[in-house]
């Protein structure tokens, strides 16, 4: 009864209600997500070696031809 009144109050004061659903920091599902995402990311700044020279090798096909 005292939620109510209270959320009666804030709406009459010209707030309203918001619920979000976050992340939960000690839930194994997600902290096993969290860490293939950061291999994967640390896997990726590794092979920035790899992309440049994918670029050089394959900067004509993007070029205009004249």
């Amino acid at each position: 009864m005292r939620v109510a009144q209270h959320r009666k109050q804030m709406k009459e004061e010209g707030y309203r209600l918001l619920q979000i659903w976050v992340p939960d920091r000690t839930n194994e599902k997600y902290l096993a997500d969290m860490k293939r995402e950061y291999a994967s990311i640390n896997k990726a700044d590794e092979q920035d070696d790899i992309m440049e020279w994918l670029d050089n090798v394959s900067g004509w096909i993007w070029e205009e031809s004249e």
